[in-house]
């Protein structure tokens, strides 16, 4: 197989996806040879993306984000695999103090104390609109959206706390462990919780169709299991 740019895997993804899915691109390019190239987007421009007609072969999203562009026949809905299930997290720029989250009233705590980057709840990533309701159900939403830093992607919570806009970063956990200049703090306990399961399907106008399944099928087999756990990954419902 040559690799010129035409014979490239082209994946539209969320970034949720970002941090293993590179990783496991490079493991599936050394095995196969096909290369595979990426655009990263949030889980309202993944839609936006295709209705633009951006080539496309592979397209991870929510598993109800799949199951919405199988209706419009953007993806193959028979094609569809569940990656995993994704919780989220809190993390603080590198050299400080992780606050104390084992429980809401501590949440709730580290919450107030700080200024935080979350995802925009009208800006299409799919945690927004439940982060934005969580903060009204701890009855802490007016002073923490009064400092807030609203986010497009979880790549700009991190660059936001990394850089000293926030002090504390809320998003996907797979956003946050592993990127430079932060700290991973933990997860949000269970009752504060948002477990979104992820999935991954052959776009309709494939160019690859094959090699898209080929791809689907080995960043959801066992090789690459322990590569999704360590970015926070679990396995799916």
């Amino acid at each position: 197989m040559d690799g010129t740019k035409a014979a490239e895997l082209q994946i539209i993804a969320t970034g949720v996806y970002e941090h293993a899915l590179h990783d496991l691109a490079a493991a599936f390019a050394a095995r196969t040879g096909r290369q595979v190239a990426f655009i990263i987007t949030n889980a309202g421009g993944v839609p936006a993306k295709l209705d633009a007609n951006e080539t496309a072969d592979v397209v991870m999203t929510s598993s109800t984000g799949i199951d919405s562009l199988a209706v419009k026949g953007r993806v193959v809905g028979a094609t569809k695999v569940d990656v995993g299930g994704m919780r989220l997290a809190i993390a603080v720029r590198s050299g400080m103090p992780a606050p104390d989250i084992g429980t809401p009233d501590a949440v709730r705590e580290a919450l107030r104390a700080a200024t935080v980057a979350s995802i925009d709840p009208h800006g299409g990533g799919t945690s927004g609109p439940f982060i934005d309701k969580l903060f009204s159900r701890l009855g802490i939403a007016d002073e923490v959206r009064a400092r807030g830093v609203l986010c497009a992607t979880g790549a700009d919570v991190v660059r936001a706390v990394a850089c000293g806009r926030a002090t504390l970063g809320l998003t996907q956990a797979a956003e946050l462990i592993g990127s430079p200049g932060i700290a991973f703090a933990g997860f949000l306990p269970d009752d504060l919780q948002l477990v979104t399961v992820y999935s991954a399907a052959v776009a309709a106008k494939a160019k690859l169709p094959a090699a898209a399944a080929d791809f689907i099928a080995f960043i959801t087999g066992p090789d690459a299991a322990g590569r999704w756990r360590r970015s926070g990954w679990s396995a799916a419902a």
